[in-house]
């Protein structure tokens, strides 16, 4: 199951945090962890080259596999429709098909 935590300041998302592995089929194959990944990873990518967030602080690791993002509530705000447009990608997959290897929870504040 891949448990995906998104991270609430009063009304703006300030991070998210994606782990495990879904189990839908065996890695390098798994089409939802394959979908899960690269919503994160472009996330990740928006956030840092295209919005050019300043104070951003990310960890990824491959071998649980983990990838964690938080950025500066400060800019929260500004990168509202990004980040928002990601998290309720995230849910459409758990809310669907991928509802048995996919578990979304909001912490804090506003949910979507």
């Amino acid at each position: 199951m891949i448990n995906i935590k998104l991270y609430w300041e009063d009304k703006f998302l300030r991070g998210i945090e994606s782990r495990g592995h879904s189990g839908y089929a065996e890695r390098g194959g798994d089409i939802v962890c394959a979908a899960v990944s690269s919503l994160v990873q472009a996330l990740l990518l928006g956030l840092d080259e295209i919005a050019k967030v300043k104070g951003l602080e990310y960890e990824i690791n491959s071998k649980i596999p983990l990838i964690k993002i938080f950025w500066p509530s400060e800019q929260a705000e500004s990168v509202d429709l990004l980040t928002r447009s990601v998290a309720l990608s995230l849910k459409a997959i758990a809310d669907g098909d991928g509802r048995d290897y996919v578990n979304v929870i909001d912490i804090g504040g506003k949910k979507l």
